[in-house]
């Protein structure tokens, strides 16, 4: 069984949510590595601790607390920035995401209005559509036009084959010196009053380049495209009027079942639905702005994460554990090599969660790309209108499957290629598409006149409706 539109529509959204709640939980697993480093800052500072009471005297309990308190007060300081700081970035992306699902629920429920209204558009331009075609009158006119309409392609190529025609040929007779001097002195006609000699001349010259002959090719080149271009546009006079007359009785029929109210009403639909998409799109790149803020406060490269960073790192060169293992290494006890195995330790777990700090935001960062990236396959799918009623897709697509694996921005650009490809339009839709440049009550006299005249004379009803619409534009 076949997917609807709107059905495709909600896994997208599903998928959409899905993702970000990856994300938060992968945001969640950053703060856990923040706990780890603070439990190891805790855990070096009692190292030290202890290395100083068994054999370093000038480090101090008092002074390694002291400082390395120090070192908290100012990370903590930091931390409370940051925090204060992700908390309204995290309000303020919650807000927006509840405003964005409101805003996709009320789209939903925009469409099934329009789908309703559409279906009920389409019941009543077919009952429209059918009652005209036995009208006898209406068939009659329709077949009038249908003949009118292909002497007037007929006319039009000719015309247009007589115009290229002459405009091949005409140059040639206006730049001959001896026919444009006949033509001048209008030889061969009444008004021709040359005597003796020079008449003996032109006639001479005459018969030399044929001009009789000469002179009726020039005259039909030059006279033959206006006299038909005259002919033409009565011929298009005439069949605007038999247009009129089926546009009328198409419009009391159209009147009378209501076809009017309910195209109005699916027209009102369309233009809430694109000021809801619009709307939309908003609510995405503000959502997308926040989540690149949120992204950006975890960020080891951040402002915050630097100066943090470098506090502890200060500190911790101030006594780095190579010089205690090296002191360590010169006396007899094993003591002092264990704290100070300790503290290497401790410093390797720290370079170990840097690593893992790094896999986690370029992880973060594509899961980023991804969530941006199926925003915008959403916002395509809309503009295609694949979400509509109409809109169908074959059953062998699995997009949840498609969407919870994905990891990168090349996961998603494969599912909307998938996307295109599993989907379909429904028969009545794909008349509407065919017609999709003309107004519901072009399409309504289109389909009429084709039924009207028969399948024989479909194009040429077809092309005479469209004609008189280009007309009146």
């Amino acid at each position: 069984m076949t997917i609807s539109g709107p059905a495709m529509h909600r896994l997208l959204m599903d998928g959409y949510r899905d993702i970000q709640q990856r994300i938060e939980g992968m945001q969640s697993g950053l703060s856990s590595i923040d706990a780890q480093r603070d439990q190891l800052g805790d855990d070096r500072s009692d190292a030290l601790v202890n290395l100083a009471e068994y054999y370093l005297p000038e480090l101090t309990r008092d002074a390694i607390e002291s400082s390395w308190g120090e070192v908290r007060d100012r990370v903590q300081r930091v931390l409370m920035r940051k925090e204060d700081h992700r908390r309204r970035v995290s309000a303020a992306l919650a807000d927006a995401n509840d405003r964005r699902t409101l805003q996709e629920d009320r789209l939903l429920e925009i469409n099934a209005d329009y789908d309703a209204a559409k279906a009920e558009q389409d019941e009543l331009a077919s009952q429209v559509e059918s009652e005209l075609a036995a009208d006898e009158t209406f068939a009659s006119l329709s077949n009038q036009a249908a003949m009118a309409e292909a002497a007037l392609e007929r006319a039009e190529a000719n015309l247009n084959e007589i115009e290229q025609d002459a405009a091949r040929k005409l140059p040639g007779y206006e730049n001959s010196t001896l026919f444009t001097y006949l033509r001048d002195q209008k030889y061969g006609t009444d008004q021709y009053g040359k005597r003796g000699f020079t008449r003996r001349m032109d006639r001479w010259l005459a018969q030399y380049i044929d001009y009789h002959k000469a002179s009726q090719s020039y005259q039909f080149l030059a006279e033959t495209p206006e006299q038909m271009r005259k002919l033409i546009a009565e011929d298009r006079a005439a069949l605007d009027t038999v247009m009129e007359e089926l546009e009328k009785r198409r419009d009391l029929v159209v009147k009378r079942l209501g076809l009017t109210a309910a195209v109005t009403k699916a027209e009102h639909l369309s233009e809430r639905r694109e000021r809801q998409l619009l709307e939309l799109d908003k609510l995405r790149d503000e959502t997308e702005s926040l989540q690149h803020e949120w992204m950006d406060l975890e960020d080891t490269r951040g402002e915050y994460y630097r100066e943090a960073v470098s506090a502890i790192r200060e500190r911790l060169a101030e006594i780095d554990a190579r010089d205690l293992a090296s002191t360590a290494r010169r006396t007899p006890s094993l003591t002092d090599d264990q704290i100070v195995a300790r503290i290497q330790g401790v410093d390797e777990k720290l370079d170990d969660l840097d690593g893992d700090t790094r896999r986690h935001h370029d992880e973060i960062r594509d899961m980023q790309r991804c969530i941006e990236a199926l925003g915008r396959l959403i916002q395509r799918f809309r503009a295609a209108k694949f979400d509509a009623a109409r809109s169908q897709f074959e059953p062998s697509l699995d997009i949840q499957d498609l969407l919870q694996r994905a990891k990168n921005e090349r996961d998603i650009d494969d599912a909307w290629a998938r996307l295109r490809r599993a989907q379909r339009w429904g028969p009545t839709l794909s008349r509407q598409l065919g017609n999709v440049a003309s107004h519901p009550m072009s399409q309504v006299l289109i389909g009429a006149m084709a039924l009207a005249a028969g399948a024989a004379k479909k194009d040429h009803t077809d092309r005479a409706a469209r004609r008189r619409g280009q007309n009146r534009r």
